[in-house]
């Protein structure tokens, strides 16, 4: 079945002009553009493969260019959409609708998810708590322990968790979705002082100053560059 979509797509006529399929856009003023969120992933096929399937990849932060309709159809066709997520999601500018960023930052985090580094989302010594505070920025939605209890938590997403009626029911059964995961275990007591790589951009961040954090935490990762050792 996946064969035949993908070689009917080839068929199918190149579309051009002004953002038609709103996924994985932001709205300015009138107009809407391709977030980051559209293509900060990697595509399942290879990226020659995928050009050939799909054309040229979408662009961020431009509003001049449509996806190329070989990758959902114009309008939108569930199936095609849904191939294209799961064969060349990048370049179809859909990475945000993949199961690893289908879900929400916690809505307080520990850390700031905009200054959250690839590199720390790849850190074993952060990743516990960037699986819980920013697992849309990662790409670690489908990791973790934390996991939505109702099914299609992330179908109606901007209803669901935005809803201050539903707020408890968010939190109750769709905590990976809406970023109501519990926090992660706090360090033990008396831990050894610390010195992390990344302690000198975490301090100019508020690391030291977070109320996010307990001192054990602090005193692990940048116990001397926070004055606790």
């Amino acid at each position: 079945m996946l064969l035949i979509i993908l070689l009917s797509n080839l068929f199918v006529n190149s579309a051009g002009g002004a953002i038609t399929d709103l996924n994985c856009t932001y709205a300015v003023g009138g107009d809407y553009k391709f977030a980051q969120s559209a293509v900060n992933c990697k595509n399942k096929m290879s990226d020659a493969n995928c050009q050939i399937l799909y054309g040229d990849a979408v662009k961020v932060d431009t509003n001049n260019t449509d996806r190329d309709a070989k990758c959902a159809g114009n309008p939108v066709n569930p199936e095609l959409l849904h191939t294209a997520i799961n064969t060349c999601p990048k370049q179809c500018g859909y990475c945000c609708l993949t199961p690893a960023y289908n879900c929400q930052n916690k809505l307080q985090p520990r850390y700031p998810c905009s200054s959250v580094t690839q590199d720390m989302c790849e850190s074993r010594e952060w990743r516990s708590i960037l699986e819980e505070d920013c697992p849309k920025t990662c790409g670690l939605c489908d990791s973790g322990s934390c996991v939505d209890e109702a099914p299609g938590c992330n179908l109606e997403n901007s209803f669901i968790c935005q809803s201050k009626n539903l707020e408890t029911f968010a939190k109750r059964y769709c905590k990976k979705t809406c970023g109501y995961c519990n926090t992660a275990p706090t360090a033990a007591t008396g831990v050894g002082c610390g010195t992390n790589a990344n302690c000198a951009s975490w301090v100019r961040n508020g690391f030291c100053s977070s109320t996010f954090y307990t001192e054990a935490h602090k005193r692990q990762y940048c116990g001397r560059e926070c004055g606790l050792c």
